[in-house]
């Protein structure tokens, strides 16, 4: 008998191991684009063009009222700035997970359905390109309601904090106990 091996989830773990290898990669790949020491001060990171990344420079632009001269009207537009880009990146991540799921499926079949997994592929691919455009489309919109002074100087501030940091992790809080 032609019986698939199941891990403790239920799940296949030909299916299991896909999906872990799609999340490593695209964690690789967000990491790979992790800015170096050979970035040049006022210029953001490669690593901005990320989903995560985005999020967090929205919202550390957003408390950069005293520091970047923002009008009450700035603040408000930058927060709906950032709304707008975390609602459309949970929407694409769920379809992705949705694709993914289907794309792990598929190749714990035997034999793989090349002609399923093919179109997923390619959705996967369209998925990830549309969170990098919705990204950058985001950073564009930043940039309509910032002087152009006020952007320079969000910029070198944000590549400075990242360098300072040296990571795009957000700063552990302090007010949390901690579990060991």
């Amino acid at each position: 008998m032609n019986q698939t091996r199941q891990h403790r989830g239920g799940k296949p773990l030909p299916g299991r191991c896909l999906g872990v290898t799609l999340s490593c990669l695209f964690l690789l790949a967000t990491l790979a684009m992790a800015p170096g020491s050979d970035a040049r001060a006022g210029e953001l990171d490669p690593v901005q063009n990320s989903v995560i990344s985005t999020d967090m420079f929205l919202s550390w632009l957003g408390n950069q009222q005293k520091n970047l001269g923002l009008t009450q009207d700035q603040v408000q537009e930058l927060r709906d700035i950032r709304v707008d880009f975390k609602l459309k990146s949970q929407s694409l991540g769920r379809e992705m997970g949705r694709v993914a799921g289907t794309l792990s499926h598929d190749v714990g079949t035997y034999p793989i359905p090349l002609d399923k997994v093919r179109p997923s592929i390619r959705r996967l691919s369209d998925l990830r390109g549309e969170l990098t455009l919705d990204a950058i489309s985001s950073l564009s919109r930043v940039q309509g309601i910032l002087k152009k002074a006020q952007w320079d100087k969000a910029r070198m501030d944000w590549s400075a904090r990242l360098r300072a940091s040296g990571s795009t992790k957000p700063p552990a809080d302090s007010g949390k106990p901690s579990r060991k």
